[in-house]
Parts: C-alpha cells; sequence; structure tokens
C-alpha cells in the first residue's frame, strides 16, 4: 500500500473525462434539446442494456452517456433565476461546458431563449464569464468562456 508521500511520486498520465453516465426518463426528448437546442452531436441510439446514447459536446471526449429508464427521478429544479440551489452530498450539482469566446457565448443564450429556455444573467467570474440554464430534465447546465 502506498504511504501519501510515495502516492504523490507516482505521476497518473489522466487525459481528462472520457464520459458522464446519466440517466433520463425520456430520452427522444434528451436527444432533442442536447440535439436540437444545444446543437451538440449526438451518437448511434444503442439498446443493449437499455436504451442509450451518447452526446458529444465537442473536444475529444465521448461527452455524456443517458441511459433511459422511464422511472427515473428527475433532478429537482434549482431555481436558477434567483441564484437558489439545493444540494445534496454526493450528487451531481451541474455539468459546465466551456465555449471559446463571448460571441459564441451570446449566440448560445440567444438560441436558449428562441426554444423557450430561461437562463441566468452573464457572470463575471474572475477570468471567465458564464450562464446558467437547466435542460429538458430539470439539470443544472453551465455555457463557460475566457473573459
Amino acid at each position: 500500500m502506498d504511504t501519501p508521500e510515495r502516492a504523490s511520486e507516482t505521476t497518473i498520465p489522466w487525459r481528462g473525462f472520457h464520459h458522464v453516465a446519466l440517466v433520463t426518463p425520456d430520452l427522444d426528448a434528451t436527444i432533442h434539446f442536447y440535439r436540437d437546442v444545444l446543437g451538440m452531436q449526438v451518437g448511434e441510439v444503442m439498446a443493449r442494456r437499455g436504451k442509450h446514447c451518447f452526446i458529444t459536446p465537442g473536444g475529444e471526449t465521448w461527452g455524456l452517456h443517458f441511459f433511459e429508464y422511464a422511472d427515473a427521478e428527475l433532478f429537482s429544479q434549482p431555481d436558477i433565476l434567483t441564484g437558489r440551489f439545493g444540494f445534496r452530498s454526493g450528487a451531481l450539482q451541474h455539468i459546465a461546458f466551456a465555449l471559446p469566446d463571448e460571441s459564441a457565448a451570446l449566440a448560445l443564450r440567444e438560441r436558449l431563449h428562441q426554444h423557450g429556455v430561461e437562463t441566468t444573467g452573464i457572470n463575471e467570474l474572475g477570468d471567465l464569464r458564464n450562464f446558467l440554464f437547466l435542460d429538458n430534465n430539470g439539470m443544472m447546465l453551465e455555457a463557460a468562456w475566457p473573459k
């Protein structure tokens, strides 16, 4: 067993996230939101071990892996417009997607509004700017870009 000193000497060549697995009660509605509203790439819908697919926001990772379970509980919908969020220990709080610049962020924000998706105002976070919104399952998402 490695001691803390020994473990810190070992370098692990992580390359980031491969994917994040999530559940949805309606995969078709989730595909519609991520593909048609957010403009992400949707992979093949597979039926092995239940209906599921990968949704890729860009980059070299597989992204989000949604599994359909009809009785899946939806996320409690935080009140993103007032900043009142509920937190549960160990639960997913939100997913942040990176955008290249303010122009892309403003285009996404306008696209969300055209689809009836509410967003927060634009926030300043040091060298970053962001805004928050909810997906079709009530999961909080963040769009972030460099200032």
